[in-house]
């Protein structure tokens, strides 16, 4: 799995473009957030790869302890911009309700709109079970804490095939079908292509 992960981040390195920047590391950075697998390691937290591309924070997977993780890199949750989710194992997915909740708290970064998430066919239904779970939670947090309601809502995207999945300010994002095993579909890798910089 470490070596999968490591793939991935220089992939998303190998693929970026970088045209007029005098410095791409300020501009383009990945840290592997988590590399551990299924089986709880307290030195390896859940698979999770975040990549800084300019002023954009995207996340791609969200095991376990990705929260713990910002805090000891001193990035409020609440920077995160958009969740991508590569399939549906439980490592990749399980820590989705803590970086998506504590990002609303004030503790972490006291979001105030909504939790942004794309992936394969899946996440929507993924995403809502989460919110029907955690429906309590939110309710009591409003009217005991008065955090905004729009901090915890979620917006989710699908997609079905290869292609573009988010382009903003420069930044795509391309998934592309993975093959993981017969049995796990939805699978899908991405690549991210950074145009021109701009001071």
């Amino acid at each position: 799995m470490l070596v999968k992960v490591i793939a991935i981040a220089a992939m998303l390195i190998g693929t970026a473009t970088l045209q007029g920047v005098a410095n791409a590391q300020e501009t383009f950075r990945v840290t592997l957030v988590g590399t551990g697998t299924p089986t709880a390691q307290p030195d390896r937290f859940g698979p999770a790869t975040l990549v800084e591309v300019g002023n954009q924070r995207l996340l791609f997977d969200a095991g376990r302890g990705v929260p713990i993780r910002f805090a000891q890199l001193r990035i409020p949750t609440a920077r995160i911009d958009m969740l991508f989710i590569t399939h549906y194992h439980s490592d990749h997915v399980s820590g989705i309700p803590d970086l998506w909740l504590t990002a609303w708290l004030p503790g972490g970064g006291a979001r105030k709109e909504p939790f942004r998430v794309i992936g394969p066919t899946g996440a929507k239904e993924l995403m809502a079970n989460l919110e029907k779970a955690y429906a309590a939670d939110v309710h009591i947090r409003i009217a005991d804490q008065k955090l905004p309601p729009a901090g915890a809502a979620v917006l989710t995207e699908e997609f079905a095939s290869d292609g573009v999945v988010y382009e903003r300010e420069g930044v795509r994002v391309t998934a592309f079908e993975v093959d993981h095993g017969d049995e796990i579909k939805p699978a899908y890798g991405y690549r991210s292509i950074m145009a021109a910089v701009r001071d």
